[in-house]
C-alpha cells in the first residue's frame, strides 16, 4: 500500500529479539514527515496509546479531520508538508523493566497463599471437618479462586494495563467508578486487616516458642498482644524506610516456606518409625490407617459448622490477586497472569490436600490430660505443656511433626513477615489509587507518594494504627472471617465485572485471554455471595450494605471520570433495548406525556425558557434543546450540558446548521429523537420587538405553520422578564403617569385596549427616577385593574382573589394540552403552591350549563382546580374606536384585514384581550389557547398582532399553547 505520507523508521537491534520484544523496541523510533502533498500518516502504535495522547507532552498525534479536509482552517496549527515535524524516542513513554510469570506471578502468589493459616490453622480445620470435608474445603476454595482467576485474566488482557492498583483498578475500569470505588475501599480494608492477621499468627508462634523455654510475660493472650504490637511496629518501621529489597527477598522467603512444608512430610515419615514419646504424648500416632479413618468424618465442636471453619481457612487461598497488583510490570500480562496464577493455585491446592491427609493420618483429633496438683499427668510432658493436644487444641501441629522444628518455625515466621509486609504496602497502594481518582472526599490526602517508588507513606501510617487495633483482638479465628468476607465480596465483583463486560457486548471488550465463560463468571459471583450468606447471613448483609452505601455515594456525586467501563456499555444496551421495545408498543392516551423540543439556541442563553419547560416535563418527559446555527461554529456541548446539570435540568441538546431558520427548525422537528422518544410539541420564546424586525416575522410564523403541518403541539412562552420595552425609555415618570391616567379614563368608558395596557405595563418597573414615582405608578395600575368592566360572566364559587394562581383560558378544544401543561406545572416544585383557575367561553344565555359542564369534565379528568369561570361576552362587537386604536398600535396595511374571517377573528381577540386585562392581571401565570391562523389567508403581521394582543396587556408570564387536536386526556380507566 503506497501512503502519500511516508514515515521513516530507524530500529536499533543489538541482539536477537522475540516478536514481542521487537514490538516493544519498535516504539523507540524517529519519525520524519517528508514533503508530500498530503498530511496523512501511516498507522502507528503511538496514535493508539491513550496515555501518550493525554500526556500533554510533545508526542505527535495523527492529523485531524480538519487538517485533512479543510486545511485552510488549520493554517495556524499545521504547515502543509513541513519536513521538520519529528517524533523522537524521547517523546515516547520510557518503558520500565518487565518481569515474567515466574518472578512476577508465581512467587508472589505462593508467598501470599502459603501463609500463616496453612501452618497454624489447617490442622484445626482437619480436626473440625475431618479429612473428607477438609479436602472439600480446599477444593471449594480452589474452585472460587480458579473461576476468579479466569475472570481476572480476561479483564487484565483486555488492553494494556498502564497503572497499578490491583483489584481496584481492574474493577473500577471495568464496572465503573461506582463499583470500583466501593470495592476499592473494601479491598483496602481487607489488606489492612490482613496485616493484623499475619502479625497475630506470628505472635502465636513466638509465644509458643517462648513457652518452651519457660518464658511467660503476662499470660497467653496478653503475650500475643505485646509481641504483636512490637512486631507490627518493626514491620511499620521497615515499610516506612522502603522495601526495595522486598522483591529480591521473595526467593528466600519462598524457599523457607517450601522447606518448612517438605519438613512436615519428612518428619512425619521419619517419626513414624522412631515414635518419640514427647510427640506421642501430644497426639502423634505416626502414619496410621486407623488414625486416617478416625479423622475422616467431621466432629464440629460448639457452634462451629462447615462454613464457619471454611472462612477461617479461606484466607489461605486469597493470594491470587498478588499478580494482578503488579500487572503493569509484567512483560505479557495476558499470558503471565493466567498461567502463573493458575499454576500457583494448582501447587498450593496440591500442597493443602497433602497436608490435610498428612495431619489427618498422623495426629489424633483430641488428646486431653487431667491436671494433678498444678501439673499435667502425662508421660515426658513438662510442666509448661498444655492439658489439651491434638488437631483440635494444638495450633503447632505442623512444627510438632516436622523433622527439624526450627526450620518449620523459620518458615512460619518468613510467611508471616512477607505477607505482613505485602499487606502493609498493598492496602495503602489501593488507598492511594482510590485517592488519586478523587471518588471520595478527604481520601485524596492519601494519594501523595514519596520517593522514586511513589511510596504511600500516609496510607502506611493509617494502616499501622488500624492494624494495631485488630492485633489487640489477639484471636486469629476472629480476624480470619472478616478478611474472608471482604475477599469474597472482592472476588464476587471481579467475576461480575467479567460477566457484565461480556454481556454488554461492547466492541471494546476484546480480551486476548479466551479461556473464560461469562456464565462461569456469573456462577463464581453467585458462589461467593452464597458462601457469605451461608456462613453468617447478617455479616454478609453488613458487607453488602457497606458496598451498596459506597456505591450509592459515588453514584450520587457522579465524579468526572470516564474509563469506558462496561457499565456505560450496559446503559447503552438497556437504553437501546428499551427504545426498541417502546417502538413496538402502541400509543395510548393514558400514557401521553409532553415530549418537548425547545427552540432556545445555546442553553446558556435561554435558561429561563428551558427551566420553564423542565417544570412541566419534570425530568420525566423528553426535553430537547434545539439550536439552529446559520454557520458552523465551535459549540462547547460539554459546557452546555454542565450548565444544564448545574441547574438540575435533564435534557438533550440537538444542533442543526442551516442558513434558513425555518428549514433548520423543520429539520430539528423531523430528525430529533429516536423511535417513540421523539418530540410531540415545540416550545419557543416570543418574538420581542417584532414590529422592528420585519425580516424575522415571516420566518417565525412559518416555524409555527410547519409545526402544525407535522402534527406538533405548539407553545409560545413570554416571560415577564422579557417584556421590557424600549419604546418609552426616555419618558420620565410624569409622562408615564399621564399615559396611565389616559388609559384609565378610556377603561371607564368601556374601551380598554390590551395593546394600550401593554405599553405602560411594560414600563412600570423600568426607568423610574424615584421610589415615590414607582409607588404612584403601582397605585394607578391597581386602580385600572380593579375597575369594573362591562362584561357578563359566571363563576362556580366565590373566592377571594389570590396572587398565587395560574389562569387557564381554555378558549378552543385542542385535545386537552391547554389543560394538561398547567396541571403538570402545578406538580413541579416551582409551581406546587399555585392553584388553577379555568376560564372558558360560553353563550350568554347558557353560562350556567357551560360552567357545570366544564366542572364535570375537569372532575372526570381528576384535575384539581380552584374555580371555573365562564365568560359570555367574548364574541361581542368591539367599538370603532377600539379598532382604530388597534390600527394605530400595529402599523400595517388595512388591506391585510379585508378577509371577513380574519377581521372577525381579530375583533374577537381584541375583546379577549380586554377580558384578560380585567380577570387575570393578578395571576402569576396565564395560559391561553393559541389561535391558529390559516395558511395563505392570514398575514404573518396580523398573526403577530394577535399574539401581541393576548400576551402584551398582562404584566405576568404568558403561555400560549395549542395541541394537535388529538386527545391527551381521558377519563376512562
Amino acid at each position: 500500500m503506497d501512503f502519500p505520507h511516508r514515515v521513516g523508521i530507524k530500529k536499533f537491534r543489538v541482539r536477537k529479539m522475540s516478536p514481542i520484544q521487537e514490538a516493544d523496541e519498535s516504539q523507540q523510533v524517529v519519525i520524519t514527515r517528508n514533503r508530500f502533498f498530503s498530511t496523512d500518516a501511516a498507522p502507528m502504535m503511538a496514535f493508539y496509546n491513550n496515555q501518550t495522547l493525554s500526556s500533554g507532552g510533545s508526542c505527535q498525534t495523527r492529523p485531524t479531520l480538519q487538517e485533512l479536509h479543510d486545511p485552510k482552517t488549520q493554517e495556524n496549527n499545521i504547515e502543509e508538508g513541513n519536513p521538520n515535524q519529528q517524533l523522537n524516542s524521547s517523546d515516547l513513554p520510557n518503558p520500565r523493566a518487565k518481569v515474567g510469570w515466574f518472578y512476577g506471578i508465581l512467587i508472589r502468589c505462593l508467598l501470599n497463599m502459603g501463609g500463616i493459616i496453612v501452618f497454624m490453622r489447617l490442622s484445626w480445620v482437619v480436626g473440625q471437618a475431618g479429612i473428607g470435608l477438609g479436602c472439600l474445603m480446599v477444593l471449594l476454595a480452589a474452585t472460587v479462586t480458579t473461576i476468579t482467576t479466569l475472570s481476572m485474566s480476561a479483564i487484565c488482557s483486555n488492553g494494556d494495563v498502564i497503572k497499578g492498583g490491583g483489584a481496584y483498578y481492574l474493577i473500577s475500569r471495568s464496572l465503573g467508578p461506582e463499583f470500583g470505588g466501593a470495592i476499592g475501599i473494601v479491598f483496602a480494608v481487607a489488606k489492612v486487616i490482613g496485616v493484623a492477621l499475619y502479625i497475630v499468627g506470628f505472635s502465636e508462634t513466638v509465644r509458643d516458642y517462648l513457652k518452651t523455654i519457660d518464658f511467660i510475660m503476662v499470660d497467653g493472650e496478653n503475650d500475643i498482644r505485646i509481641i504483636g504490637v512490637i512486631a507490627i511496629t518493626i514491620v511499620f518501621s521497615i515499610a516506612m524506610m522502603g522495601v526495595a529489597w522486598e522483591w529480591k527477598a521473595q526467593i528466600v522467603f519462598l524457599s523457607l516456606m517450601i522447606a518448612a512444608i517438605l519438613n512436615c512430610f519428612v518428619g512425619a515419615v521419619y517419626y513414624s518409625f522412631t515414635m518419640p514419646t514427647d510427640k506421642v504424648a501430644r497426639g502423634f500416632t505416626g502414619l496410621s490407617a486407623a488414625t486416617f479413618l478416625n479423622n475422616s468424618t467431621p466432629v464440629f465442636s460448639g457452634s462451629e459448622s462447615f462454613f464457619t471453619v471454611f472462612v477461617v481457612f479461606f484466607p489461605a487461598a486469597t493470594g491470587i490477586l498478588a499478580g494482578a497488583n503488579v500487572s503493569a510490570d509484567l512483560k505479557r500480562p495476558s499470558k503471565s497472569i493466567p498461567f502463573g496464577t493458575l499454576l500457583a493455585i494448582f501447587i498450593s491446592t496440591t500442597a493443602y490436600l497433602g497436608l490435610v491427609c498428612l495431619f489427618g493420618s498422623s495426629v489424633q483429633r483430641s488428646v486431653i490430660y487431667p491436671s494433678i496438683n498444678g501439673s499435667v499427668s502425662a508421660l515426658n510432658c513438662t510442666e509448661f505443656c498444655k492439658t489439651s493436644y491434638g488437631l483440635l487444641h494444638d495450633y503447632q501441629v505442623s512444627s510438632m511433626i516436622s523433622g527439624w522444628e526450627p526450620l518449620t518455625t523459620a518458615g512460619i515466621l518468613a510467611a508471616a513477615v512477607s505477607s505482613a509486609l505485602g499487606s502493609m504496602f498493598g492496602g495503602p497502594n489501593v488507598l492511594q489509587a482510590v485517592g488519586s481518582d478523587k471518588l471520595f472526599p478527604y481520601l485524596d490526602y492519601f494519594s501523595v507518594g514519596y520517593g522514586k517508588k511513589n511510596e504511600p507513606r500516609r496510607g502506611i501510617i493509617l494502616t499501622y494504627f488500624i492494624a494495631v487495633i485488630f492485633v489487640v483482638i489477639a484471636r486469629l479465628n476472629y480476624i480470619a472471617p472478616i478478611i474472608s468476607n471482604s475477599f469474597l465480596v472482592v472476588y464476587a465483583l471481579i467475576n461480575y465485572s467479567c460477566f457484565n463486560a461480556s454481556q454488554a457486548r461492547s466492541p471494546g471488550w476484546r480480551p486476548s485471554f479466551k479461556f473464560y465463560s461469562k456464565w462461569c463468571s456469573l456462577l463464581g459471583a453467585l458462589l461467593c455471595i452464597a458462601i457469605m450468606f451461608v456462613n453468617n447471613w447478617w455479616a454478609a448483609l453488613v458487607a453488602i450494605a457497606v458496598v451498596i452505601g459506597l456505591y450509592k455515594y459515588v453514584d450520587y456525586t457522579k465524579p468526572d471520570v470516564n474509563w469506558g467501563s462496561s457499565g456505560h456499555a450496559r446503559q447503552y444496551l438497556n437504553a437501546l433495548g428499551a427504545a426498541y421495545k417502546l417502538n413496538t408498543t402502541a400509543d395510548h392516551v393514558k400514557n401521553f406525556r409532553p415530549q418537548c423540543l425547545v427552540f432556545c439556541g445555546k442553553p446558556s442563553e435561554q435558561l429561563n425558557l428551558i427551566k420553564f419547560a423542565s417544570n412541566f416535563t419534570n425530568n420525566y418527559g423528553l426535553l430537547i434543546c434545539g439550536n439552529i446555527l446559520q454557520a458552523k461554529s465551535e459549540l462547547n456541548i460539554k459546557k452546555q450540558y454542565e450548565i444544564l446539570k448545574a441547574n438540575k435540568i435533564k435534557a438533550f441538546i440537538s444542533t442543526a446548521y442551516y442558513s434558513h431558520l425555518p428549514s433548520g427548525a423543520r429539520a430539528l422537528m423531523q430528525a430529533s429523537g429516536l423511535g417513540k422518544l421523539t418530540p410531540n410539541m415545540i416550545l419557543c420564546g416570543f418574538l420581542d420587538n417584532w414590529q422592528k424586525r420585519p425580516n424575522m416575522i415571516s420566518d417565525y410564523v412559518e416555524i409555527i405553520h410547519d409545526a402544525f403541518d407535522l402534527s406538533f403541539g405548539v407553545a409560545i412562552y413570554r416571560d415577564v422578564a422579557d417584556k421590557a420595552s424600549n419604546k418609552y425609555k426616555n419618558e420620565n415618570a410624569d409622562e408615564i403617569l399621564e399615559r396611565v391616567r389616559y388609559y384609565l379614563q378610556r377603561s371607564k368608558e368601556g374601551n380598554t385596549l390590551g395593546s394600550d395596557v401593554l405599553e405602560f405595563g411594560r414600563n412600570m418597573n423600568f426607568d423610574n427616577p424615584s421610589r415615590k414615582n414607582e409607588d404612584i405608578l403601582r397605585s394607578s395600575l391597581k386602580e385600572l385593574v380593579h375597575h369594573s368592566v362591562d362584561d357578563r360572566y359566571m363563576q362556580l364559587k366565590l373566592v377571594r382573589k389570590e396572587h398565587k394562581v395560574i389562569d387557564i383560558w381554555w378558549i378552543y378544544d385542542d385535545g386537552g394540552l391547554t389543560i394538561l401543561i398547567p396541571y403538570l406545572l402545578s406538580l413541579s416544585k416551582r409551581w406546587s403552591n399555585y392553584k388553577l383557575r379555568i376560564f372558558t367561553p360560553g353563550e350568554p344565555e347558557q353560562l350556567r350549563g357551560t360552567m357545570i359542564g366544564m366542572a364535570t369534565l375537569l372532575k372526570k379528568f381528576r384535575i384539581a382546580y380552584e374555580n371555573v369561570i365562564v365568560v359570555g361576552d367574548i364574541n361581542d362587537e368591539v367599538t370603532e374606536e377600539s379598532m382604530e386604536k388597534y390600527h394605530q398600535s400595529f402599523q400595517f396595511s388595512k388591506d391585510l384585514l379585508e378577509n371577513p374571517a380574519v377581521m372577525k377573528k381579530t375583533k374577537m381577540l381584541i375583546k379577549l384581550s380586554e377580558l384578560l386585562t380585567h380577570h387575570s392581571m393578578n395571576a402569576s401565570l396565564v395560559v391561553i389557547t393559541l389561535p391558529i391562523a390559516r395558511k395563505d389567508f392570514c398575514s404573518p403581521y396580523v398573526y403577530m398582532s394577535w399574539l401581541e394582543l393576548l400576551t402584551g396587556p398582562l404584566h405576568c408570564s404568558v403561555l400560549l399553547i395549542r395541541g394537535n387536536q388529538s386527545s391527551v386526556l381521558t377519563f376512562n380507566s
